[in-house]
């Protein structure tokens, strides 16, 4: 694989004297997720301190801005992956992926300047060459196939520069592949049915139950997806690795294959080159002196490309991280020292007029456009949609739409979907809201998630983000046969035909199932408007793109649903550029407690009770509960000029903190039924057994 080096460049860059840095990300130890929640674990916490093998959790925003900040580092020449055995790295989905690729095609282009960040590698939006590319280097023992989704980890390292792998490791690229599960004949079994209304002959998540096998369009619909994963796999590693003569009939080959060792790799170009062990540390060695260069070339031969390899020094993720928060920190002081001198102009009106005449009225100008700061807001919507992430959204979007300094909102959606009831009330929250509202979907926007999406003025998406499902059901077990079957007697006294329709111990009437085959339609009819409206498309083109069908962020585009292919640097900067001066600050939302203010509800408790006030005195964590402040600041994404101001002066003497941490789960539609049976006890879930208010219409 030809890569573009520089040495002239690289040896002007070495005259400096600073320390040229390689960046190592432990993709092999990651755990990628949207948003995280601050928990505090001191057994976790013990046992990373004493391993550098423990799993973290890293936001997918912030890892790419993590490599977008290195990308402009002059002092991190070289990045650097790790992939382990190729199985270790967990995303949510493909369009995490994606958007880490994005980022890392990015850093190799890091010698340009771009006019927005998280490039789809479009040379047309790149302006001038201000240097060299920085090389990149990925090392794997292996890189095996992961499941369902293809080599995830390998078509990661192919937006590398250079790829090595262990000698005797091996490369799978088996292909895509999706399973679905069907309990038909587990319910008839036990005497359970359940009565599915749907409209979308698409709409195939209710199948899990209704059927033994695939219908045929339930069957298109996963052939189509299945398909569609492996050409981008596919599309990774021809761009990646330029590997232009891969056509269909190669591609065949390749996975009739089998596994690939890694000398078969190597000249089909898959790999660069097969070290016995990682060589990161041999290549940091070969840049103490020229001699050292020298002797490590002639040690390790075509195991790797030394010569492109110009660092001295390693930074691992976690420090490097570490060190841009010490930088937002300092900005975030630089602007509280800014906004206590507009502060004291105010105050002092005399002063105002003092340095007017002393000539300092364009610096005065300029202090007083600072404090009218502009602002993001990125609202998360993450997972199921159910009332408690529709209270909480709804909360964000109330307390927004008064701030005058938000321009603009961008939802950032996760979600499968959800219940009828929530997504309109999101959706009406976002109508309300005076803002204009964008939408970036991550790895799946369906159903209910497309439902809030189609209210927003315009729609980013991954090419692989799952999307559209515009479609409704709704479900009904009934359990009579199985309580009958148990020796249970259920009896009940009703006053008419519908008050037992959300009974799961009752059987479904006529008029019931009437009435919720027209519910069922209505919401579809509403849904399908609300598409036409929001996409400017006639109510008749919407049917063919409805039904329950997914799609692709890159089919979705194709036929309207989507506005633009691009991740949520993208969204943030087309929201900047539309409607700030240039300069609007990001804002989470919802907020987030940190673990100091979560302790410091738990000292409030305490106080309140005697009882546990004295056992906690007696255990001798009393003292250590009570030195924590009353007003901590919010998690450093949330940290904002205003918001530090407040919690500095209203508790001055306070140690504030910036914290993050966390977890978060998201499946699948399909899935989320599929493990409606096995989670009966779980009372969270929107379809649990256990709730005998079991009736909810899904979109």
């Amino acid at each position: 694989m030809s890569y573009e080096y520089n040495e002239a460049n690289e040896v002007e860059k070495a005259g400096t004297g600073k320390k040229r840095k390689v960046l190592v990300l432990p993709f092999h130890r990651m755990e990628l997720v949207e948003t995280k929640e601050i928990k505090f674990n001191t057994s976790k916490l013990a046992s990373s301190l004493s391993s550098d093998n423990e799993p973290i959790q890293v936001e997918v925003r912030e890892l790419v801005d993590v490599i977008h900040a290195a990308a402009q580092d002059p002092n991190i020449v070289v990045l650097y992956g790790t992939f382990g055995q190729g199985s270790g790295f967990r995303a949510g989905g493909l369009a995490h992926i994606e958007e880490i690729g994005n980022a890392l095609k990015v850093w190799r282009e890091s010698h340009r300047v771009h006019l927005t960040p998280n490039l789809t590698y479009d040379k047309t939006i790149v302006r001038s060459s201000n240097g060299s590319p920085k090389p990149s280097y990925a090392f794997a023992d292996s890189f095996m196939a992961s499941v369902e989704k293809g080599n995830l980890e390998y078509n990661l390292a192919c937006a590398f520069s250079h790829i090595h792998m262990q000698k005797n490791g091996d490369l799978q690229l088996f292909g895509a592949f999706s399973s679905n599960y069907f309990f038909r004949s587990f319910l008839d079994r036990y005497g359970i049915k359940a009565h599915f209304f749907k409209q979308g002959k698409y709409k195939n998540a209710p199948n899990t139950f209704t059927e033994s096998d695939y219908t045929r369009e339930h069957g298109m619909s996963v052939r189509n997806l299945v398909d569609q994963i492996d050409a981008y796999e596919r599309d990774s590693i021809v761009n990646g690795r330029g590997a232009k003569g891969f056509d269909s009939m190669v591609w065949k080959m390749i996975r009739k294959h089998g596994t690939f060792t890694g000398g078969e790799a190597v000249k089909l170009g898959l790999l660069d080159h097969l070290p016995k062990v990682d060589p990161l540390d041999n290549l940091l060695e070969s840049n103490k002196d020229d001699e050292t260069k020298s002797t490590m070339k002639k040690k390790m031969g075509n195991e790797t490309d030394v010569a492109a390899f110009h660092a001295d020094e390693e930074i691992s993720f976690e420090d490097y991280r570490a060190v841009l928060v010490k930088r937002k920190r300092s900005q975030l002081r630089s602007q509280l020292r800014k906004h206590q001198q507009n502060s004291f102009l105010k105050t002092y009106p005399a002063f105002d007029y003092l340095l007017s005449c002393l000539g300092y009225q364009e610096k005065l100008i300029q202090m007083k456009q600072q404090e009218e700061e502009e602002k993001i807001a990125v609202i998360d919507i993450i997972g199921s949609i159910d009332a408690a992430l529709a209270q909480k959204t709804i909360a964000s979007l109330r307390k927004i739409k008064k701030d005058p300094k938000v321009k603009a909102v961008v939802l950032r959606i996760d979600s499968p979907g959800g219940d009828v009831i929530s997504s309109e009330s999101i959706l009406q929250e976002c109508k309300d809201t005076p803002q204009p509202i964008i939408c970036s979907m991550s790895n799946v926007c369906a159903s209910g998630g497309y439902y809030i999406a189609t209210g927003c003025d315009r729609i980013f998406a991954l090419p692989t983000t799952i999307t559209g499902s515009i479609g409704v059901f709704g479900v009904k077990l009934d359990l009579t046969r199985l309580a009958r079957k148990y020796g249970i007697n259920v009896q009940s006294i009703s006053t008419g035909p519908h008050s037992a329709m959300y009974n799961t111990f009752q059987p479904m009437n006529e008029l019931v199932k009437n009435n919720v085959a027209q519910n069922i339609n209505r919401n579809y009819e509403h849904f399908k408007l609300l598409v036409a409206e929001g996409r400017g498309l006639n109510i008749r083109d919407v049917e063919p793109l409805a039904q329950g069908k997914i799609w692709t962020g890159r089919e979705a585009k194709g036929n309207g649903l989507v506005d633009e292919l691009a991740g949520l640097d993208r969204a943030i900067e087309y929201a900047r550029r539309t409607y700030t001066k240039g300069e609007g600050e990001v804002e989470r939302w919802p907020k987030k407690e940190s673990f100091f203010q979560k302790l410091s509800k738990v000292r409030k408790m305490i106080k309140g009770d005697s009882t546990l006030e004295k056992f906690v005195t007696l255990c001798g964590v009393l003292p250590h509960l009570l030195q924590y402040p009353e007003t901590p600041i919010a998690p450093n994404e949330n940290v904002t000029t205003e918001s530090l101001i407040k919690s500095i002066t209203s508790n001055p003497g306070s140690v504030h903190a910036l914290q993050k941490g966390g977890v978060f789960l998201t499946i699948d539609e399909s899935s989320a039924l599929s493990h409606l049976l096995m989670e009966n006890a779980n009372k969270t879930h929107p379809l649990s057994l256990v709730n005998s208010s079991l009736w909810r219409s899904e979109t």
